[in-house]
């Protein structure tokens, strides 16, 4: 009667231990998803950047341009 009890105990407890490695496995795949949107938020900051810098070297040829006219 002991080895029943200890034998159910024992696959009790080895449950018990092993589901917060579960819950832990389960929160590292939704930490991803964050990753993604980080990425795709730096991505988006980079082509705002990249039409920024057009914009004002456009301006500055422009601004170049009126400022060194000869009159054509």
């Amino acid at each position: 009667m002991k080895k029943v009890t200890a034998c159910i105990l024992f696959i009790l407890l080895g449950q018990a231990i092993s589901f917060p490695a579960f819950v832990r496995a389960d929160t590292n795949s939704a930490q991803r998803k964050p990753q993604a949107s980080l990425m795709k938020k730096y991505m988006k900051h980079q082509k705002k950047e990249h039409k920024n810098a057009r914009k004002s070297q456009r301006k500055a040829e422009k601004n170049w341009k009126m400022r060194h006219h000869t009159g054509h």
